[in-house]
This record gives C-alpha cells, structure tokens and sequence, in this order.
C-alpha cells in the first residue's frame, strides 16, 4: 500500500477548509422571511431524500463570495465595504420560484433590477483584492431548501422586498447548525 505523506501545502489546504467562509449579502427583513416561508409552506416535497429547509430567519441573498481570509484581510475588507458608496435603498419584487436542476437547490428569485444588479457588480470592483475565480455569472436567488430535486413549487405571489442595507458576514458552514455572523451592516446611501 503507498501512502503518501500529509505536506505543508496539505495542511494549509485543510486550514482553509476550516476557516469560516465570508460573504457579502443581502437580509431580507421579518416579513419578507415570513411571506417566503408562507410559499415554501406550499411546496409538495418528496419523502427521499429529505430536503433541508434553512430557518426563515438564515434566508439570504449572497452578493459575493469570498474565500477565507485572516483577521488582517477581514479588517481591510470590512473597511473596503464601508467606502462603497451606493444609490438609496431600491425594492426588489420576489416572483418566482422553482428547483434548479443542476443541484436540486429550491429557490426564490426576484424580477430583474439594475439597483440590484449595479450594487452585486460593485460590490464585486470593491472586493476584487480579496476575491478569486470568477463573478459574471451571478444569479439574483435566496435558497429556500437543499436536496430538493423533484419537488412542486405553486405559483409565486408577489412579495415585495424593502432593500435598505447590505451586511458583511463570516460563516462556519462545518458547525451545526451552521453559524452565521453579521461582521458589519451598511446602508445604501446616496452616492
């Protein structure tokens, strides 16, 4: 049996693993979380296997992925959000919903909107030091459950999102329940 030894590289690939993830996201507020679980409500799910339905209070839209990153990074992409500078809040209109089935993933999107569009892309411009990989190919989208594939979505009715502020989040995906920590909130502001 060869067995190949555990490198440096190895161990810092593990590290980074382990890190929390951050992200750039939207929150929707109390009543938006309560109308989309209304609607997820309604869905006909398959017994097997069972999906996982996040707590209407984890509901999210994520603007940006970024990969783990030390304090130091943390801070100096805390301060970078914080100069952004951005149109007034805008609504968003949540109208549909279905199953991706590339990944059985359930979701929520909402109609198309430039506000939202032009605060994901500078967002994007305003993390690019500490981002990799690509971003252009960003889908508007809040997950509404995982393990989904075959379930029946009804008719979305209309829900109207108030977008007031973007947070700043570090998440530990491997803890469960996955633990999600707002870093820094910044509301939209007139440029």
């Amino acid at each position: 049996m060869d067995i190949t030894p555990f490198t440096p590289a190895d161990a810092a690939r593990r590290a980074r693993l382990e890190m929390p993830m951050l992200y750039a996201w939207l929150k929707p507020d109390e009543a938006v979380q309560a109308a989309i679980a209304e609607h997820r409500a309604q869905w006909v799910w398959r017994m097997q296997p069972k999906p996982s339905l996040p707590k209407p209070n984890r509901l999210h839209m994520t603007l940006c992925h970024i990969s783990p990153q030390g304090d130091a990074a943390v801070e100096g992409i805390r301060q970078a959000l914080a100069e952004l500078r951005m149109e007034e809040g805008f609504d968003l209109l949540l109208d549909w919903s279905g199953v991706w089935p590339h990944n059985g993933i359930a979701v929520v999107r909402p109609q198309p909107n430039v506000a939202l569009d032009r605060l994901q892309q500078a967002v994007v411009r305003q993390l690019a030091p500490w981002l990799s990989g690509r971003h252009d190919d960003w889908a508007p989208h809040i997950t509404i459950a995982r393990k989904a594939s075959g379930a029946a979505a009804p008719a979305m009715p209309p829900v109207r999102w108030p977008v007031r502020e973007f947070q700043f989040v570090r998440s530990w995906l491997k803890t469960r329940p996955v633990w999600h920590e707002v870093l820094a909130s910044y509301p939209l502001q007139c440029i």
